[in-house]
């Protein structure tokens, strides 16, 4: 009984000591991690206010900081279904040319969690076109599958999409039964192509484009009139 009492003791002290140590390490790299992610979402938001084509700006670059420093960084849900989650902030810029631009981020489950979207979005008339995306959570896709979802170039398949296209509710080529056309053509008609470069992996591309999904119905439904 005295041993048993002393293993028990022995073992209890052990993991109260193993999580003291845990817990000091996680407070103190807690910070630099928070730190870290701001900064990636920064750099996103930045990314997906440039032209697709042209790399420029649509707004101008104080705004950027000025919109995020008054509007915040930290993530709030702002919806949340079956199929995934929106997340605020919403950030509101005018762009050179007159539009409003939208910027705000999604999530719908992957491989093996969720992945993570920052979008923006242009209002025209009344409607929404896709400027452009960046994933900035992937970490537990497949690697050389899913997780090719990480590369620039595989990204820029889903955008720009123009209203018609998101009308429609976006899906990957496989989803859509792989219609022949080129990338541009078929966004036009909501079908993003994947497959050529992501052969293998649907479910990653699947929830992006869920994700974009969901966040241009929250757009429609807040932000659509007028």
């Amino acid at each position: 009984m005295k041993d048993i009492l002393k293993t028990g003791v022995t073992l209890m002290l052990f993991t109260l000591a193993a999580g003291l140590v845990l817990g000091l390490v996680y407070a103190g790299v807690k910070g630099r991690i928070e730190k870290a992610d701001r900064e990636a979402k920064l750099k996103a938001i930045e990314y997906v206010l440039k032209d697709p084509l042209t790399g420029n700006y649509l707004v101008e670059e104080s705004e950027i900081e000025k919109v995020v420093k008054k509007t915040g960084i930290e993530s709030v849900v702002l919806e949340e279904t079956s199929k995934g989650i929106v997340y605020g902030p919403v950030y509101e810029f005018k762009t050179k040319n007159g539009k409003i631009a939208f910027v705000l981020s999604g999530a719908a489950p992957g491989f093996g969690g969720n992945v993570v979207t920052v979008a923006c979005f242009l209002k025209e008339d009344g409607d929404f076109s896709l400027n452009s995306i960046r994933v900035i959570e992937y970490s537990q896709e497949t690697p050389g599958l899913g997780a090719k979802i990480a590369e620039e170039d595989i990204q820029k398949k889903f955008f720009p999409v123009p209203p018609t296209g998101l009308r429609r509710g976006l899906k990957v080529d496989k989803d859509a039964g792989s219609p022949p056309g080129s990338p541009k053509e078929l966004r036009k008609k909501g079908i993003i192509k994947t497959s050529d470069v992501m052969t293998g992996a649907t479910i990653t591309p699947r929830a992006v484009v869920t994700s974009i999904n969901l966040m241009y119905e929250y757009l429609k439904k807040k932000f659509g009139e007028g």
